[in-house]
């Protein structure tokens, strides 16, 4: 009896460790918020039996670059997930990310968005947008009523004093929606001017808040009049009955891509290129669109739907594209001026 316990015993430990030698792992570094992660997680594993995707939030974009050059040398994750293509482009300046195309039907390395040329795959294959958002301002109508202030139609707007102690923006240091804000004010008045623009819209800012999450959250619940921030939570707080509203400005939107890669000296780099088909696949566009992600491929989705292309093409009257040259040269400016800006606080 006892020998038969111990062979039974032997065969388990046997099976258990095959299983264990078996399964596969993937690392996915990601930004993205919980209930998506694991919608992502779930989906990948059901499609490929045996996987086990480990999703890891390091704690916001900026905070997530970082973690990937600490381990520069000896790479935890396979995959980089979420975040804006600016932030892929440092990436890849600094060599933390391995090329790959996409084998994936009907996606297009570049589409149209209304007049503008959009580029979803950087040409060398170092990244590739999975969805998209908008940059402007989050306003709560209630807050804007009862102090009797109007709402702001553009950036300029809310350099007037009226607007001081009312606006809340997260932290570029720490959040890629940040940098995306920022970079739209830039972008659409050229530094010098957007410099100046910002010295005044900063004069009207409490505090800036390490977690992008929190401004939306903030602005619901009326504790601030407008936040500055992206589309798709604004949507998502509308939907769930709040009194808020998306604006997106007269002196320019820009589009804010999430974007992923493959990080160099990946241990599974096989099992990531699947991972990047696999969200890039009409399945996934779908499932992004539950959660009012934009997505990147026509046809997912109805065009009357608000956050699609189609519509938003429509509405946004001064649509900016993201310029990644300009980018990482505003950055260390923009990491110094939001240092003193900070700490003036």
């Amino acid at each position: 009896m006892l020998r038969n316990k111990v062979s039974v015993l032997i065969v388990l430990v046997l099976v258990l460790m095959s299983v264990s030698i078996l399964a596969e792992e993937l690392v996915v570094y990601s930004t993205i918020f919980a209930e998506y992660a694991e919608a992502m997680k779930r989906e990948f594993e059901k499609a490929n039996p045996g996987v086990i995707v480990h999703v890891i939030n390091p704690g916001g974009t900026e905070a997530m670059l970082k973690k990937l050059e600490a381990e520069k040398d000896n790479p935890q994750a396979d995959v980089v997930h979420s975040g804006a293509s600016l932030n892929y482009e440092y990436a890849k300046s600094k060599g933390l990310l391995e090329p790959y195309f996409p084998n994936v039907a009907n996606f297009e390395p570049v589409i149209s968005v209304g007049e503008n040329q959009l580029r979803l795959s950087d040409p060398e294959g170092y990244y590739h947008v999975w969805s998209m958002m908008f940059s402007g301002f989050m306003i709560n109508k209630q807050v804007l009523d009862a102090l009797g202030l109007p709402v702001p139609k553009s950036f300029k707007d809310l350099t007037n004093p009226i607007y001081k102690g009312q606006i809340i923006a997260p932290n570029p240091l720490k959040s890629s929606t940040a940098v995306t804000v920022v970079m739209t004010v830039m972008q659409a008045y050229g530094q010098e001017e957007g410099w100046k623009l910002w010295d005044e819209i900063d004069k009207n800012i409490p505090y800036y808040s390490n977690s992008s999450s929190k401004i939306y959250s903030l602005t619901a619940k009326g504790e601030f009049a407008i936040a500055l921030c992206l589309s798709r939570p604004v949507f998502v707080y509308k939907m769930q009955g709040y009194p808020v509203d998306f604006v997106y400005p007269s002196d320019g939107s820009m589009i804010a891509d999430n974007a992923m890669g493959i990080v160099k000296g990946a241990k599974h780099p096989e099992l990531a290129k699947k991972f990047i088909d696999f969200i890039l696949s009409d399945q996934m566009q779908k499932e992004g669109s539950k959660y009012l992600y934009t997505p990147v491929k026509k046809g997912v989705i109805d065009p009357s739907e608000p956050f699609s292309l189609e519509a938003v093409a429509s509405t946004v009257e001064n649509l900016i594209l993201p310029d990644s040259d300009f980018a990482n040269e505003v950055r260390p400016i923009m990491q110094e001026k939001f240092g003193e800006y900070i700490r003036s606080k």
